[in-house]
């Protein structure tokens, strides 16, 4: 949860009533959880969110956030950049007790929302569940593809002792 007075809070049914539209930038500095996940601190993310109201009357708000975050690719443990531009849509609820149906929800208490907090779920959400750089650019060793030939295997350290055995390795079971 993030504190009240740390952010700028906005009547959502102002908002809505208005059908505002919001665009600007944030500062990736003001997400905690965002930076735990990034190589480095990202350049600013671009926002869009617009609000109005729903068929059946209640807040709501669309967004579109851009930008580009510094990812650890996964296969080869290096940073590649990562870019992105999503799409979201949530209706705005007093508490988490309001009916949304199988619509995805921001709770905004007493009425009230701040953009960062959102704007950071989004990303978080959006964000690859395995990072990896796009083919052919990362620098791990490829992966053999199922049912292809085995890598060749290099000679064993041990083999050159063999030869050093007085029976060379003859089966000694019989």
């Amino acid at each position: 949860m993030y504190p009240a007075s740390a952010r700028r809070l906005l009547e959502v049914e102002d908002l809505a009533s208005r059908g505002a539209v919001l665009t600007g930038s944030v500062e990736p500095a003001s997400m905690p959880r965002l930076l735990e996940v990034v190589a480095e601190p990202p350049a600013p993310i671009a926002y869009r969110i617009a609000f109005a109201h729903d068929a059946a009357g209640g807040p709501g708000m669309t967004g579109r956030l851009e930008g580009t975050l510094p990812l650890v690719c996964q296969r080869c443990l290096e940073r590649f950049d990562w870019s992105f531009d999503t799409r979201f849509e949530s209706l705005l609820v007093g508490d988490e007790s309001e009916d949304t149906g199988a619509r995805d929800a921001v709770v905004c208490p007493g009425g009230r929302i701040a953009l960062e907090p959102v704007i950071e779920e989004e990303l978080l959400l959006a964000l690859p569940a395995s990072p990896v750089h796009a083919r052919g650019s990362c620098r791990a060793p490829p992966v053999r593809a199922a049912g292809g030939a085995p890598p060749a295997r290099p000679p064993s350290p041990f083999s050159i002792l063999r030869t050093l055995r007085p029976d060379h390795g003859r089966d000694r079971s019989g």
